[in-house]
C-alpha cells in the first residue's frame, strides 16, 4: 500500500488541532495502518487529545498480545478504546486539558479488506475513478438527525449544530467504537479526511480532483488548496491510500 498524509491549519484558525499518522510498512504485527484525529477543547486542547490520543493508540498495537494480532479489527477497536480511557485520565489531571476530546479514525487495508475504526465526524471514503462511497457514519447531531427523518440532508449543511458531535474519543471514560469491515478492490483509492475538508468542498468536487490528479501528493494538495480557497474555516487534514 502507498501512503500519503498532509495537513494544514486553513485560513481561520490559529493552531492545527489536527493530527494524523501513517504506517505503510506495519506498526507492530498490523500490515499498515493510517489514523487520523481531528481534537477539539479550549486553550488548545484540542491539539493536545488528537496527539495524545494517536500516541496512546500506537503504543496499544506496539503491545498487544499475540492472540489478538490475526484479527485487525478487535486490534483496531480495543486500542481506540484504551486511548480514550488514557486521554480521559490525562484530562483529569489537567484542568487546562479537562473535557479535551477528538475524533478518531484508524483502518488496515490488507488482502482485499478494509479494517476500521471510527468515532466521530471525520470520514473514510473508498474511490474507484467513476464513484466514491462514504464508509464511516459521521457520529453528530444532524446527521443522527437525518436518520431519524427529522431534517433533509440539505438542512442539515446549514444546521447550527452540523459541527456537535454525539460521540469523540477521551471525553469519557469508555466510548463506543464503530468497527466496519469492508471490501476493497485493487486500484481503488482510500480517502481520509477531517471536516475541515467535507465542510467545503462536495464529494462531486472532491472525485472531479482525484480524477484530474497525477500522484497522491499532487491529489492531496489539489484537495487542500480547494479548501482553502473556498474559505478554510477549519483545519484540514488528508489522507490517501492506494493498492
Amino acid at each position: 500500500m502507498e501512503f500519503l498524509g498532509l495537513t494544514h491549519k486553513g485560513m481561520v484558525r490559529d493552531n492545527n488541532e489536527d493530527s494524523f499518522a501513517c504506517f505503510p510498512d506495519g506498526l507492530g504485527k498490523l500490515p499498515n495502518l493510517a489514523v487520523i484525529a481531528d481534537g477539539m477543547g479550549g486553550h488548545q486542547a484540542g491539539e493536545v487529545a488528537s496527539r495524545l490520543a494517536i500516541e496512546f493508540f500506537v503504543e496499544y498495537v506496539n503491545n498487544c498480545d499475540s492472540k489478538e494480532l490475526d484479527d485487525y479489527l478487535y486490534v483496531l477497536t480495543e486500542g481506540v478504546g484504551y486511548a480514550n480511557n488514557k486521554v480521559f485520565e490525562a484530562s483529569l489531571f489537567d484542568q487546562g486539558l479537562f473535557g479535551m476530546g477528538t475524533t478518531f479514525t484508524a483502518c488496515v487495508a490488507f488482502e482485499g479488506r478494509l479494517y476500521i475504526a471510527h468515532v466521530g465526524d471525520s470520514r473514510l471514503y473508498c474511490l474507484n475513478g467513476t464513484s466514491m462511497k462514504l464508509l464511516t457514519t459521521d457520529h453528530t447531531y444532524t446527521s443522527e438527525m437525518v436518520r431519524a427523518g427529522l431534517i433533509s440532508c440539505e438542512e442539515a449543511l446549514t444546521h447550527p449544530r452540523r459541527h456537535a458531535l454525539t460521540k469523540a474519543l477521551g471525553i469519557d471514560r469508555k466510548v463506543e467504537v464503530d468497527g466496519y469491515l469492508e471490501t476493497f478492490n485493487e486500484g481503488n483509492l482510500i480517502l481520509m479526511c477531517s471536516d475541515g475538508l467535507t465542510e467545503m468542498i462536495n464529494d462531486d468536487e472532491i472525485l472531479q480532483i482525484t480524477k484530474d490528479s497525477s500522484g497522491l501528493s499532487d491529489m492531496a494538495q489539489a484537495l487542500i488548496s480547494r479548501a482553502n480557497n473556498k474559505g478554510g474555516i477549519d483545519n484540514i487534514t488528508v489522507i490517501l491510500a492506494k493498492g
